[in-house]
């Protein structure tokens, strides 16, 4: 291992906002995630750990949660880390209805200006999880594309469809990074990953297990890792036939998703049979509350008691630069073309995906991942409530809104964990969508490079890669 050295690393998506309280995609924060300090920060083994904050607390009723800030901690443009930064980035996050901040009734600093006190209007026991919310400097001028932050690299350069440029943050406050640059560079495919990889342009990419299939085992340094994301059958429970709960469970039951990771993962990936990563192991409800194994006869049945026993039509839109979302929707196609559903797949940019699927619920069904903000449950089970605006598949169900409510609220661990089980349970009855699988993530270095740190979140850990002696 040595310190020094540039690295350029191949990305499937731009990245053109890293602005921590508006960007919506998990590649931009999987790269934010070394920009950005919050005042804590989640570690390899999902705990939870002071960052600028030196310590925390929490009262006995989960309510009253007291921060102590860290000094001397400088931002990359070079001034210190102050108390009035904290209060402004907190407040954008209120203002931003960044997830778990709503529920802030009042926060601020003591005389002294080292101790945060943030008061709930009502008990939150994993309240610390949204403290990895990233601190900006007071005021801050377009952070989508000239992010500052505290991290172990700063952001140094955009160039439109082109790449960005990261620079190690040499007066970091923690364990500081082993690279001097590192470079992203978009590139459209896997296919152009392979090529510039072999041809040296790039280092290092993501990459799907069919590239890797197709390099040299021992001329690669290759770290398969969790993505800490779902992929999931995405059905709009608005949208005609969707809205009928046995269609959704005729499909749910028509589905293998072993298959879907065997033949389009290479078996790189696990099984996820809710929107909560099997990572959370501790959240995670056991498989035994689920009910969907491939059943060709079950699906029958309840496509036989639904409103449209012979079949119907509809459209799978999906994200054309993600291949694997891709060969996901086409092995989808096949299967459910045995029950009589005719499904015909649309490709989109990304950026047509983000607007017209994501953001304005603009579509029947989808293939696509999704990832947490943070390292616990409320991350990825939120989006399910009836009132969330980032509730793309329209599911609605009182008795789920209750419990999670529930689950929340309460300060005892085993109830906590009880009533994130019932939720993923009342998703699985209710057949929301058809949740896949934990693909794994497959990070290609090429010899001169090392190191990989996973995280049970969607999360590029950049300073971890070092170059070889």
């Amino acid at each position: 291992m040595k310190d020094g050295g540039k690295m350029v690393f191949g990305f499937a998506t731009e990245l053109n906002n890293f602005d921590p309280f508006t960007s919506m995609t998990a590649d931009a924060r999987s790269i934010s995630f070394n920009i950005f300090d919050g005042l804590v920060r989640v570690e390899s083994d999902g705990s939870y750990v002071p960052a600028l904050a030196e310590d925390f607390s929490v009262s006995a009723d989960s309510r009253i949660w007291t921060f102590r800030l860290r000094k001397g901690v400088k931002f990359h443009d070079g001034k210190t880390l102050t108390k009035d930064d904290v209060l402004y980035s907190i407040q954008k996050a209120v203002d931003g209805g960044v997830t778990g901040y709503k529920a802030i009734q009042s926060f601020e600093f003591d005389r002294s200006g080292e101790n945060l006190t943030i008061t709930l209007s009502e008990p939150d026991a994993g309240f610390m999880v949204y403290m990895t919310t990233p601190i900006v400097p007071k005021d801050s001028k377009d952070l989508a594309t000239h992010p500052i932050g505290t991290g172990p690299y700063s952001f140094k350069e955009y160039v439109e469809q082109d790449h960005i440029t990261l620079a190690r943050n040499n007066a970091y406050w923690g364990n500081k990074g082993h690279l001097d640059t590192i470079v992203i560079k978009f590139l459209a495919s896997q296919a152009d990953f392979l090529l510039n990889f072999k041809a040296g342009s790039i280092d290092g990419f993501s990459a799907n297990a069919d590239t890797v299939e197709q390099l040299n085992r021992d001329e690669i340094n290759l770290y398969p890792r969790n993505s800490n994301s779902v992929q999931l059958f995405a059905l709009n429970n608005k949208f005609g036939p969707f809205k009928d709960k046995n269609v959704r469970k005729a499909i749910c039951y028509m589905i293998d998703a072993e298959t879907i990771i065997r033949t389009v993962n290479y078996g790189y990936g696990v099984k996820a049979s809710s929107p909560l990563i099997p990572a959370l192991s501790k959240y995670y409800a056991s498989e035994t509350d689920f009910t969907y194994i491939k059943d060709e006869a079950k699906a029958r049945q309840f496509l036989a008691a639904s409103a449209y026993p012979d079949g119907f039509s509809f459209t799978i839109t999906v994200p054309s630069n993600y291949s694997v979302h891709v060969k996901t929707a086409e092995v989808i196609v096949g299967e459910l073309a045995k029950l009589g559903i005719n499904a015909e797949i649309k490709q989109v940019d990304w950026a047509t995906w983000l607007q017209r699927v994501y953001g304005e619920k603009d579509y029947e069904a989808t293939v696509v991942s999704f990832d947490g903000h943070y390292a616990y449950p409320t991350a990825f089970l939120a989006r399910y409530c009836s009132t969330a605006k980032n509730n793309m598949v329209g599911f609605s169900s009182a008795e789920y809104d209750k419990t999670y409510l529930k689950a929340v609220a309460t300060t005892r661990e085993e109830e906590r964990i009880a009533f994130f089980g019932k939720c993923q349970k009342i998703l699985s009855e209710e057949a929301a969508s058809v949740f896949l699988e934990d693909i794994s993530m497959l990070s290609v270095y090429n010899k001169n490079f090392q190191g990989c740190k996973d995280y049970p979140l969607y999360a590029l850990d950049l300073s971890a890669i070092y170059a070889v002696e």
